[in-house]
């Protein structure tokens, strides 16, 4: 699954811009230790942008025959403050700061075959869901005026991740 999103990560950042017009909105690719997020914004200005993302990941855990398959998906929405900086006669790049919500679903399925159990299979499926805030920051540089490369950290309840990510502006 990740190299999935390792072969769209690099096909924005290497054939896109050629194609590029741009306009306020913007969709990217982020990638962190464990899952892709896609990301969809708007550039209000220079200074500010509101972010909507939207992850979805999957695992199975298998021991002495049973079976437990998770899916999780999360949607959120963020307001991204962004600083313009320039070191001495190189590119500009930006600092940003964001804060905003996310809602966490998760399904978990368990099932136990009827060997284990007496003769008939046991299955259950368990639903949560809980509302977190998103904090966040790092550093995002325009390579062309369509495409820019960001790395920061995002906290989500009690998860921190690195991540990088691609922003094609369209």
């Amino acid at each position: 699954m990740n190299r999935i999103w390792a072969a769209v990560l690099l096909y924005l950042v290497t054939l896109t811009p050629a194609f590029a017009v741009y306009t306020p909105f913007y969709a990217g690719l982020q990638l962190d230790n464990t899952s892709g997020t896609a990301l969809l914004g708007y550039q209000i200005n220079k200074m500010y942008a509101v972010e909507a993302n939207y992850t979805q990941s999957d695992s199975s855990i298998s021991h002495a025959s049973i079976n437990a398959d998770t899916k999780t998906i999360a949607t959120g929405l963020a307001a991204l403050v962004m600083f313009p900086l320039q070191l001495t006669g190189g590119s500009p790049y930006f600092l940003f700061a964001k804060a905003g919500y996310e809602r966490l679903t998760k399904e978990e399925t368990y099932s136990i075959p009827s060997s284990i159990t007496t003769t008939v299979p046991y299955s259950d499926t368990i639903s949560s869901s809980k509302n977190q805030a998103i904090w966040g920051g790092g550093v995002q540089y325009d390579f062309y005026q369509s495409l820019s490369g960001r790395a920061g950290i995002d906290i989500v309840g009690d998860k921190r991740s690195v991540y990088i990510a691609a922003i094609f502006k369209f």
